[in-house]
């Protein structure tokens, strides 16, 4: 790329477009949730690792646009695992690279503006609601739910949850905490439930941050609390 030239934006892909709307519309597709994935990043890059043994390289399709990531792999003959992700912000499509092991596939992008940190690999709507409304000062005042607390706060917050559990609404009460939390509260709960396959969730970024679940899983007659 010449210095000043823009970037190039062409989508870039192992498969056309079409082909890729096509298996889609032929092809019995399968949950996301179905292989465990996470990421990470350094300062021009994002790494996207899906863990998914016994894989061959031609099993694994993808797609990459400026904004937007699609990874498609064969489980069987006529079905496939679709992860489709409309990214936090703009990569180089052609210096994309997927490498296919026989543990996992990594995915590794190359980030349009180097420096630039990214708080979540996906960008989400209320983004981009702050962005037009002017919000994410206001943003920066929210409270992480779960550090600070008096013992008084603890007491109403437990009170809480128990509320929430004889109504039936756990989850809801979790989703108002994810909504209401600050991007680092987003970060650790996102990454700490799908790094332990759901056993763990953490609302403390910099616990998470450098924590390795998988490798530190406990014994099974043990439970870990965060």
């Amino acid at each position: 790329m010449d210095n000043g030239s823009p970037p190039d934006a062409t989508p870039h892909g192992s498969i056309p477009y079409d082909h890729l709307e096509k298996l889609k519309q032929t092809k019995v597709l399968l949950s996301e949730k179905l292989i465990r994935y996470d990421w990470s990043q350094t300062a021009d890059r994002v790494f996207l690792t899906l863990y998914k043994k016994g894989l061959r390289e031609s099993d694994c399709l993808h797609y990459v646009e400026e904004r937007r990531l699609s990874v498609m792999i064969t489980m069987e003959a006529d079905e496939m695992y679709l992860l489709e992700k409309r990214l936090f912000s703009k990569i180089i499509p052609h210096r994309t690279a997927v490498c296919v092991t026989p543990m996992k596939v990594e995915v590794t992008l190359e980030k349009l503006q180097p420096g630039v940190e990214w708080p979540q690999l996906e960008k989400l709507a209320e983004c981009e609601e702050d962005k037009v409304n002017g919000l994410a000062k206001g943003r920066e005042n929210l409270l992480n739910p779960f550090s600070g607390k008096s013992t008084h706060e603890w007491d109403k917050l437990t009170k809480s949850i128990k509320e929430d559990e004889e109504e039936g609404s756990i989850d809801t009460f979790f989703r108002k905490i994810y909504n209401e939390g600050d991007d680092d509260t987003k970060r650790a709960m996102i990454k700490s439930f799908q790094t332990s396959r759901g056993t763990v969730l953490s609302t403390n970024w910099k616990d998470v941050q450098h924590k390795n679940y998988e490798q530190d899983k406990p014994l099974p007659d043990e439970k870990e609390t965060v």
